[in-house]
C-alpha cells in the first residue's frame, strides 16, 4: 500500500493554527476557503484556490481515524501523492496525469477540507 507523503505547506507556516471554518465559495474552477482565528476575531484568512478539479469538506469528528493515524496532519499540509489524488488519477482515467496536481490538505479545530488543484494559491488576510 502507498503512503501518501503530506509535508507542511510552506506559504502558510507563520500562520496560527487554531482556525475554524467560517465559509467556502466556490466559482467556476475556483474554491475560496475562509477561516477564521480565535486570537484573530477581526480578520478572516482567505484562501484561494485557482484550477481546482476536487474538493470535500468534512466533520473533523468524521475523519477520526485519519487524525489518530496520522496526528502529525494537524494545520496546512500539502501532498504530491495521497490516497485522495490516487483515487482522483484513476476516476479521471488518466486525464489529468500531466497536470502538476497537488492535495491540499487543511485541517482546522472543526473539519477538514481537501482540495485537488495545481498552484498557484492566494493567501490573504482580510477584514471581517
Amino acid at each position: 500500500m502507498e503512503t501518501d507523503n503530506f509535508e507542511p505547506w510552506e506559504r502558510t507556516e507563520s500562520l496560527p493554527q487554531n482556525l475554524y471554518f467560517y465559509g467556502l465559495e466556490s466559482g467556476v474552477g475556483n474554491i475560496t476557503v475562509l477561516l477564521k482565528g480565535l486570537d484573530t476575531e477581526d480578520k478572516i484568512l482567505k484562501l484561494t484556490f485557482i484550477g481546482v478539479l476536487s474538493y470535500r469538506v468534512t466533520q473533523e469528528t468524521a475523519r477520526t481515524k485519519t487524525i489518530y493515524e496520522n496526528p502529525n496532519l494537524r494545520g496546512f499540509k500539502v501532498a504530491t501523492n495521497s490516497e485522495y489524488l490516487r483515487w482522483f488519477k484513476e476516476e479521471s482515467a488518466g486525464m489529468f496525469d500531466d497536470m502538476n496536481l497537488m492535495h491540499y490538505f487543511i485541517s482546522n479545530i472543526d473539519n477538514i477540507i481537501d482540495i485537488i488543484g495545481g498552484p498557484p494559491v492566494k493567501v490573504e488576510w482580510v477584514s471581517a
